[in-house]
């Protein structure tokens, strides 16, 4: 009868050490499971079949190549000065869309003013200057979360000048003057790396910077939204 009391509690000891072992084995992969699991979430798709819509200001050397441009231009070959600018920030607004978790495409827009005052002690006029930027946009997004992005890209556009001159009030001699003004370039190209972040992954705050061939900003700040 000892005997068998002491066999039935050996059993009773293995059994609960089994079950332990067993309890810890199914716990610790579930956690493992869990981690993971959430680990992976946190990136997501990134920013595929996301449509990112920003708007801002930016700043650019509009005023300086006018300057050139005028210095240049036969209309002021025997002028003793140059007319004084003052610009107006690009004001932009675009949306890109997420192809791929890294890839998106886009379109922007801009517009700018520009004032050239001419006065001489004896004769004062000045010229008017608007810019309409439309460019399509492609960008890697290097980091690319719920919350943040860090991007690198190109946009290929289109620049449109317009100018109206007070320098005369006769219509033909006006126009005259218009005509030995050469505008900026048309063609805009332009490379580009920029910083998103996004509060509660939908209002957030954009900033960028790019370098190229008439393009719209050197520096640009704004606010974004991804919907």
């Amino acid at each position: 009868m000892k005997k068998i009391t002491i066999l039935a509690t050996v059993l009773t000891l293995c059994t609960i050490n089994i079950k332990a072992d067993d309890l810890k084995l199914d716990f610790k992969p579930e956690k493992a499971h869990s981690i993971l699991r959430r680990g992976g979430d946190r990136g997501g798709d990134g920013i595929k079949g996301k449509l990112m819509i920003n708007a801002g200001v930016g700043i650019n050397l509009l005023t300086t190549n006018l300057r050139v441009r005028y210095a240049l231009s036969t209309a002021y070959n025997n002028a003793n000065t140059l007319p004084a600018f003052k610009e107006t920030p690009m004001m932009n607004v675009g949306a890109d869309y997420g192809l791929a978790k890294k890839l998106s495409v886009g379109v922007a827009f801009g517009y700018q003013s520009a004032t050239g005052t001419y006065n001489d002690g004896y004769f004062a006029f000045q010229d008017h200057w608007t810019r309409i930027h439309m460019a399509a946009r492609f960008d890697y997004h290097i980091v690319a979360n719920e919350n943040m992005s860090l991007y690198t890209g190109a946009k290929l556009g289109y620049n449109i000048y317009k100018v109206t001159s007070t320098y005369d009030t006769d219509p033909t001699i006006n126009a005259t003057y218009i005509s030995e003004l050469s505008p900026p370039s048309a063609i805009s190209a332009q490379v580009h790396f920029g910083f998103s972040y996004w509060f509660a992954h939908v209002f957030g705050v954009n900033a960028e910077v790019g370098v190229g061939y008439g393009g719209p900003y050197l520096f640009a700040v704004g606010v974004t939204a991804k919907i």
